[in-house]
């Protein structure tokens, strides 16, 4: 007995020791969690104001408060650590084509279809600046987890796409009252079931890609000799890229007699309780990033559609759908930025190297400042965007036909660089999967590809040029209001206005020009709106081509203490 004692003793003499000091944590930074991303973001909240969505503020707080806490984006992990699953077959070989969620999807699916992500819009149209408090939420709720924002955004998209059906009486009202729904409800059944719907969209094809017009599927009236808006088809052939697969229905493409048309297909067929069995599922895609969320290959065998508006005019009917969709890619990606320049600000104000936080040393704060102008201009440009969408005002639509392509190429284009930046402030710890810029860094690339590419969307600025000379009007005034207030953007908005009058003449260099463009935007709305050490800071680096490029290369003039002391965690 004594003899155990003693060595009881000299056991707990030796825990009692302090742990050499190679096996202590130093100088790494704390969790990043239980922040406001709402109420910390001092350039979404001035914008927010200034669009006229202040009777929000509670309902964006809250959000903000949700996107940032460290339970949700725990949930966010869950949802990208466990991919969907596909089962084409149940076990008596039934067909049923269905895509197998984790409930953190569903999870996050749930709050924000109550929070009002894919609706806030729509139901708030009597007040002003809805567009606004509604890309608000999206702004925020990418920064938690993007996967299940393109539902969200496909169903938001879907609503002005499908109204004006519903008004004529081409389309069941319940397709509409449905999707403003703030329930979510998962279930494959007909949509006189369910709570609340989501809609896709599936427009692309094998041999053409983002050239539509290649499409070779194709659609026969179910009866003959009804066709038209409102008619039932027969649908027969295939789309690349299907996200989102178990929505309750999608607007598609198909060729008919008259053209390119554009049809609702649902999963279930209304008022019938039969499944819409020629909608079948080929394989889910296996992507670089977005891994919450399902994409798909589908098949149309004989799959049952309903027409949307005029046959031959199906581009012209699906484009209302992605134009919103485009301005989410926007305001999507600003949201990656700020999330991005949030982590890299909180890391480089607790980490320390050769005798200083990282932050003091003068070359980190070049390169965070220069961050921090790059996520203000996203943030001012996608909300005077989502501002433009708030009325029918003329002069307004044509900004916004020309401005949200032009728009889409920069900042969509600027997130994965700016992810690649912060992944370098944080060193190794930014290049593991455990840490939080690895899913950032995935999904970065992916809004620059979804709805056109950059070749895609330069064609798009340039017919916009040709078909609407108005919206380069419009496009015009809203830059030309900054002029008189810094002679470098005047300089630089002289030059690129005489560039892209000629733009059409050397399509070439419509990269070159439509960049240029995007940068003289941004530039005139901070100079009108935003921080004056942030305005000044981007027209001293990006009105300057001869400023090399990469990121840490604000000139010395420029007040980085106020730009730093714009980003608070």
């Amino acid at each position: 007995m004594a003899a155990a004692v003693r060595r009881l003793h000299t056991a707990r003499r030796h825990l009692s020791k302090d742990l050499p000091r190679y096996r202590t944590v130093e100088n790494q930074s704390p969790e990043l969690s239980d922040i406001n991303l709402y109420s910390n973001d001092a350039s979404l909240r001035e914008w927010v104001a200034r669009n006229g969505a202040s009777w929000a503020q509670d309902h964006l707080v809250i959000a903000g408060g949700i996107a940032g806490s460290q339970h949700w984006n725990e949930v966010a992990e869950q949802a990208n650590a466990n991919k969907p699953q596909f089962k084409s077959h149940d076990r008596f070989g039934n067909r049923v084509d269905v895509v197998h969620y984790h409930p953190a999807y569903h999870q996050l699916m749930n709050m924000g279809i109550k929070e009002r992500v894919p609706s806030l819009a729509w139901v708030s149209q009597d007040k002003p600046g809805a567009q606004s408090a509604r890309s608000c939420l999206s702004y925020l709720m990418y920064q938690l987890e993007s996967g299940t924002q393109c539902p969200q955004t496909m169903t938001y998209a879907a609503v002005p796409a499908l109204a004006p059906h519903c008004s004529r009486g081409t389309v069941d009202k319940e397709w509409l009252n449905k999707l403003l729904s703030n329930e979510y409800d998962p279930r494959d059944v007909p949509i006189s079931e369910k709570l609340g719907i989501t809609m896709g969209m599936s427009m692309t094809e094998r041999q053409g890609g983002s050239d539509v017009r290649a499409n070779t599927t194709v659609a026969e009236p179910c009866v003959d000799g009804k066709r038209g808006p409102g008619e039932a088809y027969y649908l027969n052939g295939h789309k690349w890229f299907t996200s989102a697969p178990m929505s309750d229905a999608f607007l598609t493409l198909a060729q008919t007699e008259e053209g390119i048309s554009c049809f609702l297909v649902p999963r279930w067929i209304p008022h019938t309780g039969v499944r819409n069995r020629g909608f079948n599922i080929v394989r889910l895609k296996d992507k670089v990033g977005d891994w919450s969320n399902a994409s798909s290959e589908v098949e149309y065998n004989n799959a049952w559609g309903v027409m949307l508006g005029e046959a031959g005019k199906g581009i012209q009917n699906i484009l209302v759908m992605v134009q919103h969709t485009r301005l989410d890619c926007i305001v999507g990606s600003a949201g990656l930025i700020r999330r991005c320049v949030t982590h890299v600000v909180h890391h480089t104000s607790h980490r320390k190297a050769f005798g200083q936080t990282l932050l003091d040393t003068p070359i980190m704060r070049n390169v965070v400042a220069d961050l921090i102008v790059e996520s203000e201009a996203a943030t001012a440009l996608a909300f005077r965007l989502a501002q433009s969408y708030d009325t029918e005002d003329p002069e307004q639509v044509d900004f916004r036909r020309i401005a949200t392509a032009i728009g889409k190429f920069h900042i969509c284009k600027k997130a994965p660089l700016v992810a690649t930046e912060s992944m370098e402030c944080m060193g190794g710890n930014g290049y593991i999967e455990e840490g939080p810029l690895a899913r950032l860094f995935r999904q970065s690339p992916l809004n620059a590809i979804w709805e056109g590419s950059g070749n895609v969307i330069c064609l798009d600025v340039m017919r916009a040029m040709q078909r609407h000379p108005s919206s380069v009007t419009a496009l015009e005034n809203e830059i030309s209001a900054a002029h008189g207030l810094d002679q470098r953007f005047d300089d630089f908005w002289s030059k690129t206005r005489a560039e892209s009058a000629a733009i059409l003449k050397n399509p070439g260099q419509a990269r070159i020009v439509i960049g240029r463009l995007a940068v003289a935007l941004q530039a005139s709305l901070l100079l009108r709106f935003g921080d004056k050490s942030v305005s000044n800071a981007y027209c001293s680096s990006r009105l300057d081509t001869s400023i090399r490029s990469e990121f840490g290369a604000l000139p010395a003039d420029c007040d980085l203490d106020g730009i730093l002391a714009r980003v608070k965690v």
